[in-house]
């Protein structure tokens, strides 16, 4: 597993892209230190596909492991261990909390502080198809 940083900023409308490998460890960082209101918060990601609005959103307890919180957030997503996510386009949302956070479906983000949205591609060999 290797490290990469892969958000990016794109044109001047300061979208986080962060990149997952179906089937994959991955490994990505956020800079959402710098826009949390609470200290050590623990963080919610909600992910919701863009052309599937019918897929209920999946949620994630992201744990960021970084020597460097104020330079950076680190996040390991086991995709296939954590939450299983389909091949295409997602929108994003990062939630904080000063509480731990027990995901149950049909969350009311009520509670949360939104901190950071953007958008996330999901690559690699899918696993259904129209074909199947």
């Amino acid at each position: 597993m290797g490290l990469c940083f892969l958000n990016k900023w794109l044109n001047s409308n300061n979208i986080v892209m962060i990149y997952i490998e179906k089937g994959q460890v991955n490994t990505f960082a956020l800079t959402l230190t710098e826009v949390a209101t609470l200290v050590d918060p623990f963080y919610l990601f909600v992910f919701e596909e863009e052309f599937n609005t019918e897929i209920a959103p999946i949620y994630w307890e992201g744990v960021d492991t970084s020597n460097y919180p104020y330079r950076y957030n680190l996040f390991t997503l086991d995709e296939d261990n954590d939450i299983e996510l389909n091949k295409g386009q997602y929108t994003y949302s990062v939630y904080e909390s000063s509480a731990p956070i027990i995901i149950v479906p049909n969350m009311n983000l009520n509670n949360f502080n939104l901190i950071e949205e953007g958008r996330m591609v999901v690559s690699g060999v899918p696993t259904s198809s129209i074909y199947d």
